[in-house]
């Protein structure tokens, strides 16, 4: 339809110029002494019309010829900005499989097209970091195409990963606290900043840390709470020889915190390091009111308080709701064995063994035997002792080898 519609009105466009034609009759003169030249007025329009179709061809030609060069280099540039962007994309493809030999040679292809992006730069240093080469990583970090602002946040977080990752926390935690500063931190700098305090030995700061994980979903609740103790039991045993320091940071714990199992083991062994016997007794004293721990029992018998007889009283205390708890047996036996109470150490001891054969009851019952003189029968239970640290150590090894093969 279209061919015949174009078809009617060129023909009704010649059929217009030929009636046109045959109504002029005119004739146009023109005149440059001595010269006289006459043509008719239809031959004169045909001309000027030729001649305006082909000044306006010929300055169409021209332009387009002047315009050639440029758009050459403008068809080179497209066609090595896809050759990029086809190498950027199979390095990034290359990095998401895990194949990070691949993935740093095609960044690197991609990198070598003139005006390519910086952030093939990133993905390459990425794959170097992961087979830790971390000089070719800060090569391809520091290149002029990679410091634009618009890739500032992953080129920050890229370096502060590498300086943890080669050993200097402390400089990442830097790194972070710029980007902080800058852009602010998102979830996955906080993670990196977690694991930066915690290689950096800075276990003070993570507990606020962690809150912050909490509200973006990152910890659960019970997650949150290993990772807190965790940080407080590490603070604690750095500042076994500090006094001072110790009870300041214990005292502005929590009371909950206080009582967890970890925290309390960590703090009062490190008040035992500082001859702190009474404050040790106290805190396993009060974590085991929170939350029942057969080692913590054990744990409260190792302290000496001046005041033994309380701690005795406490103990028994507890026996009315665990009298079948071979950890307390063991810890009455022991505290009874100090304050030469020899009959009940006796039967507290006999009873551990009774309940749970370890060697750690065989030995005190051995050595109180021994001194009370009952040498033959003391010389059997350290031989029972004896034979079950063996069989430990023995399954020990037997663990060990089966987690390390040989040859591995």
């Amino acid at each position: 339809m279209r061919i015949l519609f174009w078809f009617l009105l060129l023909a009704a466009a010649a059929v217009g110029v030929a009636l046109a034609a045959r109504l002029t009759n005119g004739y146009a003169l023109f005149v440059a002494p001595p010269y006289r030249v006459e043509v008719s007025l239809n031959l004169f329009l045909l001309s000027m019309a030729g001649l305006f179709v082909a000044l306006y061809l010929g300055f169409r030609l021209l332009r387009r010829a002047i315009n050639l060069p440029h758009e050459v280099r403008l068809l080179r540039r497209r066609q090595q900005l896809e050759r990029a962007r086809t190498r950027q994309d199979a390095a990034v493809v290359a990095l998401l499989e895990g194949r990070y030999g691949r993935a740093r040679r095609f960044a690197e292809e991609a990198l070598a097209v003139p005006q390519s992006s910086g952030l093939a730069a990133l993905v390459a240093a990425r794959a170097a970091m992961e087979t830790r080469d971390f000089a070719a990583a800060q090569t391809l970090l520091s290149r002029a195409d990679a410091q634009v602002q618009s890739l500032a946040v992953p080129r920050m977080m890229l370096e502060a990963e590498m300086r943890l990752e080669a050993g200097q926390p402390l400089e990442s935690l830097a790194i972070l606290q710029a980007l902080r500063k800058d852009a602010g931190l998102h979830t996955a700098a906080l993670r990196l900043a977690l694991k930066s305090l915690q290689a950096a030995g800075r276990y003070a700061e993570i507990p606020a840390l962690v809150d912050q994980l909490v509200k973006r979903k990152v910890y659960g609740a019970a997650e949150a709470d290993l990772v807190r103790a965790a940080a407080h039991a590490a603070e604690l045993d750095a500042r076994r020889y500090d006094a001072a320091g110790l009870r300041a940071y214990w005292n502005r714990l929590p009371d909950a915190d206080q009582r967890l199992a970890r925290i309390a083991r960590a703090g009062a062994a490190s008040f035992l390091a500082l001859g702190g016997e009474r404050e040790a007794a106290d805190i396993y004293a009060r974590a085991l009111e929170r939350t029942w721990d057969s080692s913590l029992v054990v744990a409260f018998a190792q302290c000496r308080p001046a005041d033994e007889s309380r701690q005795l009283e406490q103990a028994e205390h507890w026996l009315a709701d665990h009298n079948q708890d071979p950890g307390l047996l063991y810890a009455l036996g022991v505290i009874c064995q100090r304050q030469q109470l020899w009959g009940k150490a006796q039967t507290y001891l006999e009873a551990s063994v009774a309940l749970d054969n370890t060697y750690a009851a065989h030995l005190a019952l051995a050595e109180l035997l021994g001194r009370t003189g009952r040498g033959e029968e003391a010389n059997a239970h350290f031989a029972a002792a004896l034979n079950l640290a063996l069989a430990k150590l023995k399954d020990n090894a037997v663990a060990a080898a089966s987690q390390h093969p040989a040859g591995e």
